[in-house]
């Protein structure tokens, strides 16, 4: 006589993360876009290993981001240029 099969007893596992989470994501009404103020344009500069080096001396003088430490100097710049 053949042995009767057991059902499984443990739980599938879902495939993914559940779908729509209470609290996930932002919050409604906040996703309009960047703020006026945001930086959204992108500028490439090719620089000398030599200006690299004071670039890179100057941010970690004033403990901020490489990024935005050439930000502030172009923007600098080009206030006093105006």
């Amino acid at each position: 006589m053949a042995a009767k099969k057991k059902k499984k007893t443990t739980k599938k596992k879902s495939s993914g993360w559940g779908g729509r989470r209470p609290g996930a994501g932002r919050p409604p009404g906040t996703g309009t876009g960047p703020s006026p103020g945001a930086r959204i344009n992108r500028v490439v500069a090719m620089l000398s290993n030599d200006e690299l080096k004071a670039l890179k001396k100057l941010a970690k003088q004033k403990k901020l981001p490489l990024g935005t430490t050439a930000y502030e100097l172009i923007a600098r710049a080009l206030k006093r240029s105006r």
